[in-house]
């Protein structure tokens, strides 16, 4: 049984350690756009009568895809910590610790977004402050494992839509309004002038990721003291 736990453990280690690489990957991928934004926009501008519209095009689903390769590959890594069985003595304490290496990357998205436009920044900062105070409010309550293994598969995807769970709800809503908030207070200032195309789309990308990072930190909070529970009470 000792070595059943040991290597349950050791597979859970490289598991967690692939999908925060994965993650980071992911999260650099999008703060680099404040990086290349700028010079994708003015190769636009020099280049399009000879084919550099396409090769931008091309480039951009290249990056969206990569992305997404990469997000896919934290969820798959996330999905292989939660086995389908519970081993006694082992320690589900991991488990309410999932959300760490993803909330850490909010303050990066909000610095990077804050040097683009301070105006985005703001706002991007009052959105996470915002559902900080509905975690603070609504999900602070004593954990229930309630939910069996739906739980334990959220935590990979993080998944707001489409579930019961009136926590994670509200969550997703919260995400999708300030979405819609980010991204038409760029097109405003896009329309005024003061940002260009180019800085637009990074800082839309950036705003979104920045609250994409702390919904999934949040999620994976809440999902990991539900999954913790049953963990413990052998209900997975």
């Amino acid at each position: 049984m000792v070595s059943s736990i040991a290597r349950h453990a050791a597979a859970s280690r490289s598991a967690l350690i692939r999908s925060i690489l994965f993650g980071a990957a992911a999260n650099l991928l999008v703060a680099g756009t404040a990086l290349y934004a700028r010079p994708l926009q003015d190769a636009l501008w020099t280049g399009a009568g000879d084919g550099g519209l396409l090769l931008l095009v091309a480039i951009a689903l290249g990056l969206f895809a990569l992305h997404a390769l990469l997000d896919f590959g934290q969820s798959r890594e996330l999905a292989r910590l939660m086995p389908t069985g519970v081993l006694p003595g082992a320690s589900a304490g991991w488990l309410e610790r999932l959300w760490l290496p993803e909330a850490a990357w909010a303050p990066v998205h909000l610095a990077v977004l804050a040097v683009l436009n301070p105006l985005m920044g703001a706002m991007a900062l009052a959105g996470i402050a915002a559902l900080a105070a509905m975690i603070a409010v609504g999900g602070t309550g004593p954990a229930s494992a309630i939910g069996g293994q739906s739980q334990l598969a959220r935590l990979a995807g993080a998944d707001s839509f489409g579930c019961t769970d009136g926590f994670l709800a509200g969550l997703g809503f919260c995400e999708t309004v300030y979405r819609v908030l980010i991204v038409g207070m760029g097109a405003a200032l896009l329309v005024r002038g003061d940002l260009e195309p180019g800085p637009f789309a990074a800082a839309s990308l950036i705003g979104i990721a920045a609250m994409r990072s702390a919904a999934r930190a949040a999620a994976r909070w809440h999902g990991g003291r539900q999954a913790a529970v049953m963990f413990k009470v052998g209900r997975v």
